[in-house]
């Protein structure tokens, strides 16, 4: 059998990747074919590994293994202006202020050449794999950036949100950042749960492998050092509210 990988919400958190691409190797390892992973955003955003993940997913697009998308702090990086001063549109975002504080220091530490990677990542993903046509986004179909796709919603939620992309047969959303696996009358909905970003306290960075042929999806945990997150975040001067989300999820 052949699968995909999909990932979401790496926010920036390279460890919390790094343990999620090292399990994915492990699979491989034991029989699993991995042909592609989709890393549906945000790529970057609160936690202070900026550069480093996009050199990794650098070396993963060289390989020509991995398709990627925005998300919402993705798309506050990109919208700052090319040719002045991207702080100062930042400072206007209707974000808390540690969220702004975050992506005001992922946009100095990306540079230019950091920052004009995340503007040529799309917003939308339309593929193929298998005989199976898939659509993926950050938020919704409705609302690429500000919209949610619910967990745990009866499946007429969930039809209703299909019904938007009906021409495919899965559709990948990131926003929930709990796993969701959801059949509808026009096809799936998955999100893969979130890599860097917990959800609550005691969330397990998860993934998702879809199965190419038959559209199973199993969804997998790794564990990763919370502590070297918790440093770098203190030594960078970042906001206490950081470590707060990096051990109890939203705050």
């Amino acid at each position: 059998m052949t699968y995909v990988a999909v990932l979401a919400n790496v926010n920036g958190n390279l460890p919390a990747l790094t343990a999620a691409l090292e399990r994915i190797e492990k699979l491989k390892e034991e029989g699993h074919t991995i042909e592609k992973y989709y890393i549906l955003g945000n790529l970057v955003g609160l936690f202070p590994y900026p550069t480093e993940v996009i050199k990794v997913l650098e070396s993963l697009m060289e390989e020509k293994k991995v398709s990627l998308i925005r998300g919402e702090f993705d798309q506050a990086i990109a919208e700052s202006d090319p040719h002045g001063e991207g702080l100062d549109y930042i400072k206007k975002l209707s974000y808390p202020d540690f969220i702004k504080k975050a992506l005001q220091y992922s946009w100095e530490r990306l540079g230019h050449e950091g920052r004009e990677f995340i503007r040529d990542v799309p917003i939308y993903l339309v593929d193929r794999i298998g005989k199976n046509d898939i659509f993926g986004v950050y938020g919704s179909p409705f609302e690429p950036f500000g919209g949610v796709v619910l967990p745990d919603q009866p499946t007429s939620y969930y039809n209703s949100i299909m019904r938007a992309v009906k021409d495919y047969e899965i559709l990948f959303v990131a926003s929930p950042r709990y796993p969701v696996n959801a059949m509808t009358r026009y096809g799936r909905v998955v999100c893969p749960g979130s890599i860097g970003y917990p959800p609550d306290k005691g969330h397990r960075p998860t993934f998702a492998l879809v199965d190419t042929d038959t559209l199973h999806v199993r969804f997998f945990e790794v564990d990763y050092d919370k502590g070297v997150v918790e440093d770098r975040i203190r030594r960078e001067g970042l906001p206490e509210e950081l470590v707060r989300i990096l051990y109890r999820g939203r705050v």
